[in-house]
């Protein structure tokens, strides 16, 4: 035991103006109840009580262990029944809360004095006092007990909730570190595949092309940059994300790609994960658009469903069960999927499959804020 882990002068503990009060608050209905058993069971027993004695009888027995209250918290506290140490903590326990006990029978014996008997208690101090000594030791001594062990219950809680607190401080940080490791992987997986679009066009002799690119590229990565650490952004900043990497792929295949956007105004302020339309969005390029010479027709749509933030890419390319076939899925697409656990756990879809119309439709479902 280290009694000064836990010492009554830790600012998390609780006051002893606060002690008190809990304590007031606790003996005042035990009070009151003790008064009407006294004052009806003297009824009944026919030797009846006036209400002032039945009172003073009642109050007498509940009132000074709340004022006691805060020094045996503090002494429960200070000395904790715990392995290394119990065999102390419980010598020093069973000494105090014998000169409690007594103390607070002294005081009940002094009212009784003062203020006259109030059932059978007649003599002096001297006389009366190991009599009450004798008939209620065992309930004082087990009322210090309940005090230590309320002491004992809170300084537990309070540290269970403190390692909750840490434990979940803890994963916080590494959620976000993993985020930021994630976001790293990204953000060169999209440099490279842009660069081998550059290279592209600079091998097809369409330079001017190339150079309007690179400028576009640098766009993009300003606009990354500003995102700073923000793991979501609104939908209409990753649209504006996406129409400026769909300008670099038009570049590419000229007239042939046609974007359309169908997207609900609501939706524009949702909240979704920084990067996470443009690995599906080029996803459906590379594998849907330059798959099939004849497709061309990319399409966004989002709109708000079931409490969720739906946003749909679709393209005419070759279908998802074909397209797919013997092929892993990329860095781009594993690492949504990684961000998307992160931040939502299961309260997030991201699917892939052939889509009713033709082609592949992405499907992607984040909860709605």
């Amino acid at each position: 035991m280290n009694p000064d882990s836990h010492h009554p002068t830790d600012p998390a503990a609780p006051s002893s103006t606060r002690i008190l009060v809990w304590g007031l608050a606790v003996a005042t209905p035990l009070a009151w109840s003790s008064v009407a058993f006294v004052y009806f069971g003297m009824m009944a027993m026919k030797r009846p009580l006036s209400v002032e004695h039945a009172i003073l009888a009642g109050l007498q027995d509940w009132y000074p262990w709340a004022l006691l209250a805060p020094f045996i918290f503090r002494l429960g506290r200070r000395f904790r029944l715990e392995r290394g140490g119990w065999i102390l903590a419980a010598f020093v326990h069973l000494i105090c809360g014998t000169l409690v006990a007594l103390l607070d029978l002294a005081v009940v014996t002094s009212i009784n004095q003062y203020f006259g008997p109030t059932v059978s208690y007649v003599g002096t101090f001297a006389e009366v006092y190991p009599r009450i000594v004798l008939r209620y030791f065992h309930f004082a001594f087990i009322i210090y007990w309940v005090i230590v062990a309320a002491a004992h219950a809170i300084d537990y809680y309070r540290s269970s909730r403190d390692r909750e607190l840490e434990t979940l401080r803890l994963q916080a940080e590494l959620t976000q570190a993993q985020l930021a490791a994630l976001r790293m992987q990204l953000q060169p997986h999209f440099l490279f595949n842009t660069l081998h679009t550059i290279a592209s066009l600079v091998r097809d002799g369409r330079s001017e092309a190339a150079t309007s690119t690179i400028a576009r590229l640098g766009e993009l990565f300003r606009q990354t940059l500003g995102n700073g650490q923000r793991n979501e952004v609104s939908l209409r900043e990753e649209l504006g994300f996406v129409e400026a990497y769909l300008e670099i792929e038009q570049t590419r295949f000229s007239d042939r790609l046609v974007v359309r956007f169908e997207v609900d105004s609501e939706t524009l302020d949702a909240r979704i994960p920084t990067m996470a339309l443009q690995p599906l969005v080029e996803n459906a390029i590379r594998h849907g658009i330059a798959a099939d010479p004849s497709a061309g027709r990319v399409e966004v749509r989002a709109r708000r469903q079931n409490g969720s933030l739906r946003v749909e890419i679709a393209n005419d390319g070759p279908p998802m069960s074909s397209a797919s076939t013997g092929r892993p899925e990329g860095v781009g697409l594993a690492n949504t999927r990684a961000r998307l656990a992160r931040l939502y756990g299961r309260s997030s879809r991201l699917e892939l499959g052939p889509d009713s119309r033709g082609g592949t439709l992405a499907v992607l479902e984040v909860p709605w804020r």
